[in-house]
């Protein structure tokens, strides 16, 4: 299925594996849910998905059921149609879905009982294999737009996270480039210790965008620590320099020996991403009063002075060597 001038269309295929462990300790909670991994589409800027799996249910009335859903970031600016198949081949199981997402939310199917989802044979060598496939479409943007992927691997030590706990500061990531965006910078921080209220606090993990000059950047990104399973995201619109970000876990879970946060003296957290932004916004024609007056070539052409074989335009303190 190809993409027409006013939609595009992205086929995909995907699967995400759940270690069955990870899923027991879930068993007696309630909606309790473990995420996949999140993915991205090819050639639909910031759209990505994820395969749930609802241990007990996501409502009122499926108590005591196993539920799989599909994860789209759709909004009412930007309506997603899914129509997709959702199978589990080692419980012979294939599921039929059409949905359209007009919000970031999960579509997806009964799978069994709790009690017969951990008494199966579903699970081969400890593992459960889900897998996706279909096709994504939504509205071609009117607006062209530039993007650039962000990713990042920062390893904390425990040591500075525990410092930064009894101060309830942050600590904070290297700065990192982003090429096709002149001045903007990405970075992560985080605040072990963020206090809700005197009996609460969580761990807050930011991403911050530096900016030179002000734009608008849409950003899509998810974080994952894979030692402790751990995998959500987020988007946010950026217009200046600022951080935005979640509240995670509680606090004491970050430094609990059984969560697995923490391995071998370091909490490692993987950032992945895109950026968005107007290609108006990075692309600008250059007016009479973006140039210095003595470069001023509307003025000069009109006076027939330019005498000179060769000089230099000054635009945005990059000087750009102009030969007759």
């Amino acid at each position: 299925m190809n993409s027409s001038f006013n939609e595009i269309v992205c086929p995909f295929e995907a699967e995400w594996k759940f270690h069955k462990a990870d899923l027991l300790d879930l068993k007696n909670s309630e909606d309790g849910c473990l995420n996949g991994k999140c993915c991205y589409a090819y050639n639909i800027p910031g759209l990505k998905y994820f395969v749930a799996i609802y241990i007990n249910g996501n409502a009122k009335g499926s108590c005591g059921q196993t539920w799989i859903a599909f994860h789209v970031n759709g909004s009412e600016d930007r309506k997603v149609t899914a129509e997709f198949t959702l199978s589990v081949e080692s419980a012979n199981h294939s599921k039929n879905l059409n949905y359209v997402y007009e919000k970031s939310i999960g579509h997806g199917t009964y799978f069994c009982k709790t009690e017969k989802f951990f008494n199966s044979k579903f699970f081969v060598n400890g593992e459960l294999t889900i897998k996706v496939k279909g096709t994504l479409k939504t509205e071609r943007p009117l607006i062209s737009k530039i993007c650039a992927p962000i990713s990042m691997q920062w390893k904390v030590k425990e040591a500075d996270l525990k410092s930064k706990k009894e101060s309830s500061g942050c600590l904070y990531s290297k700065r990192i480039n982003v090429a096709s965006f002149s001045g903007v910078k990405y970075y992560l921080a985080i605040r072990p210790k963020f206090i809700i209220d005197e009996n609460e606090s969580r761990t807050q993990l930011c991403l911050h965008l530096s900016m030179e000059k002000k734009k608008k950047i849409e950003a899509v990104y998810d974080f994952s620590i894979d030692s402790a399973n751990f995998n959500c995201g987020s988007q946010y619109v950026y217009d200046k320099s600022k951080g935005h970000g979640l509240r995670l876990y509680s606090t004491e879970d970050i430094f609990d020996p059984s969560k697995k946060y923490i391995v071998d003296g370091y909490l490692t957290i993987n950032l992945n991403g895109i950026l968005i932004a107007e290609k108006n916004q990075l692309f600008t024609s250059i007016s009479e009063n973006d140039i210095e007056p003595k470069f001023n070539l509307k003025i000069l052409a009109a006076k027939s002075v330019i005498d000179a074989k060769d000089f230099k335009i000054l635009i945005d303190e990059n000087e750009i060597p102009v030969s007759s």
